[in-house]
């Protein structure tokens, strides 16, 4: 399983999961149970939907803006002798 979430998005769902879980746990709600998708997804670094809907916050090679296309990767650069 290859990782498609980014640092940031990997630190939103962790602090935004977190919170839910909490608030869930104090108001005796069922936040605690929406907040775990965006904390394990979080933690693990992948998240199912985004293959579907063609995202990728991962960097690496070929992205752009967030999104990483593995067909695509930068041409090598020749090293030349200074003249």
């Amino acid at each position: 399983m290859q990782k498609n979430i980014g640092v940031l998005d990997r630190n939103v769902r962790i602090i935004l999961g977190s919170v839910m879980l909490l608030a869930g746990l104090v108001f005796q709600g069922w936040w605690w149970l929406t907040g775990l998708v965006p904390l394990i997804t979080g933690i693990v670094g992948f998240c199912p939907l985004y293959p579907l809907m063609g995202f990728n916050t991962a960097g690496g090679y070929g992205s752009t803006g967030g999104y990483l296309d593995p067909s695509v990767k930068p041409a090598k650069q020749e090293k030349r002798m200074p003249v």
